[in-house]
């Protein structure tokens, strides 16, 4: 997946794959994690929300798979790609673990506690993979994508605080909230600062998630809007 390291596997193949590939993967991968905690209270919600959950799940398996097979194909020593890169294989396992529970209906896993317990690998899998990857190139990330962290902070932040106002307000069916879509609209308008109302928090800790959610949204909003601000009005180099 990443990244920039110094050894003897990197090809120019490498090389240019990444350089179309990073953005976007950094983005998937640390987007979707706050769906992967939504896992835990996935008995809770609707059908719609869980079917969701499973396209979500399959989309980021397939990029990532796509992305190692493809990685190890271009690597001019296969060993020491696997050697190097096993953050990047422990990303594509533990995106197959959450497709498991998915499968339970056809019998592939039997019992509530063997779910529960795929859930938890896949979460801590997720984890470890991606914050050993950020403690390792997380630098030289944010000098190459800065703007993509940036818009990819307020993705992250969008879909954390609905997975929080989601199990933190009971959100469910015969709930006050019917589904994790409503807690979608509630963050898309608590993070533009719109707030129709509509919908709101009654919890301390949902109300906690909505003080942070705003925060962040006055702030990435703010950068981009200077950023924009910035490019209207610059000189264009005389000719």
């Amino acid at each position: 997946m990443i990244w920039n390291v110094a050894t003897d596997y990197i090809t120019p193949g490498i090389e240019r794959w990444r350089a179309r590939t990073d953005g976007p993967l950094i983005v998937l991968a640390i987007g979707s994690l706050p769906l992967l905690l939504l896992e835990l209270a996935r008995d809770e919600l609707t059908g719609g929300d869980r079917l969701f959950l499973d396209i979500v799940n399959l989309v980021v398996f397939v990029a990532f798979l796509m992305n190692y097979v493809v990685e190890i194909a271009l690597a001019s020593n296969r060993r020491a790609y696997v050697r190097h890169e096993w953050l990047s294989a422990l990303i594509v396992l533990a995106q197959g673990f959450a497709l498991l529970p998915a499968l339970s209906v056809f019998g592939v896993l039997r019992g509530a506690r063997a779910v529960r317990l795929v859930r938890i690998i896949a979460v801590m899998g997720r984890l470890l993979a991606i914050g050993g990857i950020t403690a390792r190139d997380g630098r030289a990330m944010l000098r190459r994508h800065a703007a993509s962290i940036a818009l990819g902070v307020a993705g992250l932040t969008w879909l954390t605080a609905a997975v929080g106002f989601t199990m933190v307000e009971n959100v469910g069916e015969g709930q006050r909230l019917n589904s994790f879509f409503d807690a979608l609209w509630w963050s898309t308008t608590t993070i533009t600062t719109v707030g129709y109302g509509d919908l709101y928090p009654v919890t301390a800790g949902g109300r906690v998630i909505a003080g942070m959610t705003m925060v962040v949204g006055i702030s990435t909003f703010g950068i981009v809007t200077a950023k924009v601000a910035s490019f209207l009005i610059r000189d264009d180099p005389p000719e």
